[in-house]
């Protein structure tokens, strides 16, 4: 994503060297549903406190304990800072057997969905269903790519069809959220991609609001 995405982020992992970095959260009870998150650089929360992450301030709104395998760079086509792709996060999160995925398309794909989008529908396929197969008790949430303030180019249809068609099909939920900071350079970062910290929390509460709203419930836990 861009040339500040190619900057590593690294996070405590639970994971062998070739896996995906995780972040948990901190506050983590045995009770809590567990969940995943899969993504890019804007998902591990690039440039801003590792705590400010979207997808783990989303958990806490949800009172789930979740683990942010996500990695600048990443995509369905495209190796992150780490030489991981999305499909390499599916795998670490088939091994945490969580009882949540969420996952996002995301712009590090735009370039592969503009030359060759039967590619990224192809990968895309390809990663959900092997997650749904593995998992077929855990609860599959996926959302469109997020851009900055400007409208999304054409691309972005090709990245959010293609995720919303492969978790539909493996019997997931699709969260319709259309574009959060349009119009609002304000909550970037000045790459005018990066959420900055109150870019990263609207975007969680928006996440959380949509789960709660549409009643996703996470799958049974499993052992």
């Amino acid at each position: 994503m861009a040339v500040a995405s190619a900057l590593a982020l690294t996070g405590c992992s639970a994971f062998s060297e070739a896996a995906p970095a995780a972040r948990p959260t901190a506050t983590a009870t045995a009770t809590q549903p567990t969940a995943v998150a899969i993504g890019d650089s804007i998902a591990i929360g690039f440039g801003v406190p590792a705590d400010d992450a979207w997808p783990l301030l989303a958990a806490s709104r949800l009172g789930w304990n979740l683990t942010d395998l996500a990695e600048g760079g990443a995509g369905f086509t495209k190796p992150g800072v780490n030489s991981h792709e999305f499909d390499d996060q599916v795998s670490a999160a088939i091994r945490l057997r969580p009882q949540v995925v969420v996952i996002a398309a995301t712009r590090n794909d735009a370039a592969t969905a503009a030359a060759a989008p039967s590619t990224v529908r192809q990968a895309t396929r390809a990663a959900i269903d092997r997650l749904a197969t593995a998992l077929p008790d855990t609860t599959i949430i996926g959302l469109g790519s997020v851009w900055g303030a400007t409208p999304a180019p054409a691309a972005a249809t090709v990245l959010d069809g293609a995720l919303k068609d492969a978790v539909l099909a493996a019997g997931g939920h699709w969260l319709s959220l259309g574009q959060t900071f349009l119009g609002h350079p304000d909550l970037l970062q000045g790459d005018g991609i990066h959420p900055n910290s109150a870019g990263q929390l609207l975007l969680a509460k928006a996440v959380a609001d949509a789960i709660a709203h549409a009643r996703i419930e996470p799958g049974p836990a499993q052992s």
